[in-house]
């Protein structure tokens, strides 16, 4: 099937060119087909640009903080969360539906359950739920088999829990899946669900909550699938000096000794990578997803966004479930992670190419590996964002703005009017095509809410395991 899209502007490739005026594309089995245009002032009020790729997500419907979340060190964060059962279809298609809205065409999915025996089922729906939303996907299958409390003996965090949450804690470690069933199922997940815009990943959820023996074996099914993996890296400081006590040739050496390190691999975060290990994960075409708002929540820190350019690192930017102001507003969290890595010289340390190349093309390779995307051209993929930029330029006195600085400077969320992905509509006029999100939301969190009220204590067990975790932390000399 054939199509015709017509725009005032057509910014094809953000930060490298100005955008062309009155564009006309022709858009054919899911790529573009050709591209007209023609001179003098736009006739039109929309700009249209590549889809934007979110490179690390969590798929939360339910917001971290409606269950207990609240912005923390990011130990402590973890720990303070509510585990509600609920339903992976709806939740992922409230997730999808609010990153489309924001312009997003693609998404890592860093799936949170580790609930082995509903893997494969809660896979079916979140798979249902990219088909009903529209976008690309790629799912990264969760593996964890180590320190799900704290990093290190989970035993000497007992002395400061209460008999009750002691109690619990043991049990959930006596009950934790075997990891060689987790990295079974990958396999399994993809054959029964993988399609065009539905990937699947090895996802080990990190190095301090992998065995090696379990890392060794995803590097091996890496290699022997040719299959992409995803995993979160050196995110705080306690990750770092956890790592860096055991593992005496460095924790990035070690997984290039088991063969983890290639192209196939995106590590989330990346905040505490040295300038050798950037130059290694460079050499080795490793990609990093930088996750600026995430990391200040949290308080990891910075990621070394200038260290990355100078060693050659991959990077893109994602999300992780946590912007800014808790919205998924994917433009204005690419114009903070600009702001505070563009550097305070008279020369741009970021500048809008380079910015715009980590947030498309290099973004990308995390959903699929494919260094192709990113630009509007003949043969690309029809994964396009239109926005009312009539409306981010309502004030302005000067004709011949610039178009990607009047994207960087005033673009958000509310801006989008349309998103295209693979030449299928999934946004028109600023609403969904494919799902009634109010309704889902609304579904979604009345049975949230439901799950909340059968265990109303699920509340005072969060604030108690953060402060436990805190505590542990504090007396173990892990206090940075």
């Amino acid at each position: 099937m054939t199509r015709r899209l017509s725009v005032g502007r057509l910014l094809a490739e953000p930060g490298m060119a100005p955008a062309r005026r009155n564009a006309e594309l022709t858009i054919a089995d899911g790529r573009i087909a050709g591209i007209a245009g023609s001179d003098g002032a736009p006739r039109d009020g929309r700009i249209a640009l590549p889809a934007m790729v979110n490179a690390h997500d969590h798929g939360y419907g339910v917001l971290p903080l409606a269950m207990g979340g609240c912005d923390d060190a990011l130990e402590c964060w973890i720990a303070s969360f509510l585990r509600l059962p609920l339903d992976p279809r709806l939740e992922a298609a409230v997730a999808f539906g609010r990153m489309a809205l924001a312009g997003i065409g693609a998404t890592v999915h860093c799936h949170n359950s580790l609930a082995v025996d509903r893997l494969e089922s809660e896979a079916e729906g979140v798979a249902r739920a990219a088909a009903e939303v529209g976008i690309r996907v790629a799912f990264s299958c969760p593996v964890r088999d180590r320190n799900p409390w704290v990093y290190g003996d989970q035993q000497d965090l007992l002395p400061y829990l209460s008999d009750g949450d002691r109690a619990a804690m043991e049990a959930a470690l006596a009950a934790a899946a075997p990891a060689h069933r987790q990295v079974e199922q990958v396999e399994e997940i993809a054959a029964a669900h993988e399609s065009e815009l539905f990937q699947v990943q090895y996802g080990p959820v990190g190095p301090q909550w992998c065995q090696d023996a379990t890392l060794e074996r995803i590097a091996e099914a890496s290699a022997l699938h040719g299959r992409r993996v995803h995993m979160h890296l050196l995110e705080s400081p306690r990750q770092r000096e956890w790592l860096d006590a055991t593992y005496r040739q460095g924790i990035v050496r070690f997984l290039d000794d088991i063969g983890l390190l290639s192209p196939r691999l995106t590590v989330a975060h990346g905040v505490h990578l040295t300038e050798d290990e950037c130059a290694l994960l460079a050499e080795r075409g490793v990609t990093v997803s930088v996750n600026t708002s995430s990391n200040l929540r949290m308080r990891s820190g910075l990621a070394p966004v200038p260290r990355y350019i100078r060693h050659g690192v991959r990077f893109g930017f994602g999300l992780d479930g946590a912007a800014h102001d808790d919205d998924q507003d994917y433009f204005r969290d690419l114009r903070l992670a600009w702001r505070l890595h563009n550097g305070a010289g008279l020369d741009p340390a970021l500048p809008p190419a380079r910015l715009f190349r980590a947030a498309l093309r290099d973004g990308f390779r995390a959903i699929d590996g494919s260094g192709d995307y990113g630009a509007l051209a003949p043969g690309a993929r029809a994964d396009i964002a239109i926005l009312d930029y009539a409306g981010m330029a309502e004030y302005s006195l000067i004709a011949d703005l610039d178009e990607t600085q009047v994207l960087l400077t005033r673009a958000t969320s509310r801006h989008v009017r349309d998103l295209i992905v693979a030449g299928r509509t999934v946004v028109s006029g600023g609403r969904l095509a494919g799902i009634d999100l109010a309704a889902t939301e609304a579904e979604l969190m009345a049975r949230a809410r439901r799950a909340a009220a059968d265990d109303p204590g699920q509340f005072a067990r969060g604030h108690r395991r953060r402060e436990a975790v805190r505590a542990y932390y504090k007396d173990s000399g892990h206090s940075i």
